[in-house]
């Protein structure tokens, strides 16, 4: 039997189910997929009526109106009457009898409308009339506009005398009907004619290259959640509130997926069904190319394999040699700077977004010792662990930056410039208790002065947390997990640290010397300043 997968037709044995059909497909475990049965081909009248004439045809799009029901009734008195006249108004056609009650009032017509008129008031006479332009005028009739005309407009203007009502057709379409439905059953059982959707697939705006990164950090794992449904667009609103700027807008019609770009849920991702106007505040980042069915019926709550064209090119924490590596399979070549030999780590990456990347590379290495590590308390003060992660790239990579805003030999802290109006609304959450500890990481809340400063206790205290500031306005952060000593080596006011999140596997350091070794140059921290990232 045959079945359509992702829209390509495949030929499988009678019995298989699902599963079956999957290898190869991109799917990832526990997605949901689009499911259609092969449906009934059902022909059905519109309420559009085509209109044929020696000079050709056009079409009346009925409004559903009573005078609507009583020109269907007529349409077959129309047949055979001609043009009586044309004027720069109207276009009159007639005459024939009909009952429509006599109305002596003006009424206003737009350019266009179809509707009946009653020649001398008397309903014997009655004409069918086209408005070739916006007007007001008395015809007989309470308005009668019954439809308007569509398409073959055109033919208005050739029309003459000589001309009549050949024919009126209805206008039909011919569609299929379909059964169709979402699941994560992989065990169902195929029958002929099936078409199945596993995952979406996007193909990017390179017109639009920050929300374009947007989708990418948000899709980066292979699935989506669909957090938003309408009857308009599926959206995903698990990144929210990020800045980005105004890139491309255009009409959002079936099958663009576009990002808010400012405003209450910026960097929410929307996939349209249906067609919406243009808005300054979405910007247009891809269109669908696989999956539109799949995206159409998902409820609320469920999750979709989602691919997309560039795949995102983000070489950041790993080893210049495995970057090298993803690179390579890209098509793209590598330039490293910084630490060169391949086991350091990229802690920099130039172009740093995807749809910016062409033909090179440029990849920042450090030695792996010299990034610091840093457990985050999620748990305790997740508003806090946000805003380190929005302000040091944490939440969109696995290296984030930081800048030393004060340090001295023998302070019992060291600060890290913070971002003022992100820390605005950082309301106090867990503190330290009785002491603040060595390696301990806190930020200053709103209630101070000095809001959104970070820093790391060297010396324990029980009056003053990491940011020098006391109880009610420190929040705590994490715990510094990497060797102290090797960090604060060599550093000064103005200095650029790379850090990043503790991961399984790292071990805690004890905050003394050890026998790292390492070179002396290595100690060195950079002093440049970083690309800048997308979201900030």
């Amino acid at each position: 039997m045959i079945v359509s997968v992702n829209g390509v037709k495949k030929e499988v044995p009678e019995g298989s189910r699902i599963r079956d059909i999957l290898n190869g497909e991109p799917y990832s475990e526990g997605s949901i997929l689009a499911v259609s049965r092969a449906g009934e081909e059902i022909l059905s009248e519109t309420d559009e009526y085509e209109i044929v004439t020696q000079k050709g045809s056009f079409n009346i799009r009925l409004n559903g109106t009573i005078f609507a029901e009583k020109w269907k009734k007529l349409k077959d008195e129309i047949v055979g009457v001609g043009i009586r006249w044309g004027t720069n108004k109207i276009l009159a056609v007639g005459s024939f009898p009909s009952d429509l009650p006599v109305d002596r009032e003006r009424h206003d017509y737009m350019r266009y409308d179809c509707f009946f008129s009653l020649g001398g008031f008397d309903n014997r006479s009655t004409y069918m009339m086209i408005a070739r332009i916006n007007h007001t005028a008395g015809y007989g009739v309470n308005d009668g506009i019954f439809g308007k005309v569509t398409k073959g407009r055109h033919v208005l203007n050739s029309l003459d005398e000589d001309d009549s009502i050949m024919a009126i057709n209805p206008v039909v379409v011919n569609t299929i009907e379909k059964n169709s439905f979402v699941t994560s059953d992989v065990d169902i059982t195929l029958e002929n004619g099936m078409a199945i959707e596993t995952y979406v697939h996007v193909k990017l705006n390179k017109n639009s290259p920050v929300s374009c990164e947007q989708f990418l950090v948000v899709a980066e794992n292979g699935t989506i959640e669909i957090t938003d449904k309408t009857s308009t667009y599926a959206a995903n609103s698990s990144r929210l509130n990020v800045s980005l700027v105004k890139e491309e807008t255009a009409v959002r019609n079936e099958g663009i997926v576009t990002v808010r770009n400012e405003g209450n849920g910026a960097g929410r991702i929307y996939f349209y069904n249906s067609k919406r106007q243009v808005s300054p505040n979405h910007t247009v980042i891809g269109t669908i190319t696989t999956g539109s069915e799949l995206l159409r019926l998902s409820p609320k709550g469920s999750k979709v394999t989602i691919r997309s064209t560039p795949q995102r090119i983000m070489t950041i924490g790993m080893t210049q040699r495995d970057a090298a590596e993803f690179l390579k399979n890209l098509g793209i070549a590598q330039s490293r700077t910084g630490l060169e030999n391949d086991d350091s780590i990229v802690v920099e990456q130039e172009p740093e977004l995807t749809m910016e990347i062409s033909e090179e590379v440029e990849t920042f290495g450090r030695q792996k010792e010299l990034i610091a590590v840093w457990e985050l308390n999620d748990k305790e003060s997740p508003k806090t662990t946000s805003y380190i992660r929005r302000l040091t790239g944490l939440d969109y990579k696995k290296v984030g930056t930081l800048k030393v805003f004060f340090t001295y030999p023998g302070m019992p802290m060291v600060t890290f410039e913070g971002n003022v109006s992100q820390a605005s609304t950082l309301l106090p959450e867990a503190t330290f208790e009785r002491m603040s500890n060595k390696g301990e990481i806190g930020v200053t809340n709103m209630s101070r002065p000095g809001k959104g400063t970070i820093g790391i206790r060297l010396e324990p205290s029980s009056e003053f947390g990491p940011t020098g500031e006391e109880k009610y306005g420190t929040n705590n952060a994490g715990i510094m997990m990497s060797d102290l000593e090797t960090f604060l080596k060599d550093l000064r006011d103005g200095d650029l640290v790379y850090i990043r999140e503790f991961e399984s596997g790292d071990e805690k350091a004890e905050h003394k010397a050890g026998d790292l070794k390492v070179d002396e140059e290595e100690f060195n921290f950079v002093s440049h300043k970083p690309p800048a990232g997308p979201f900030v």
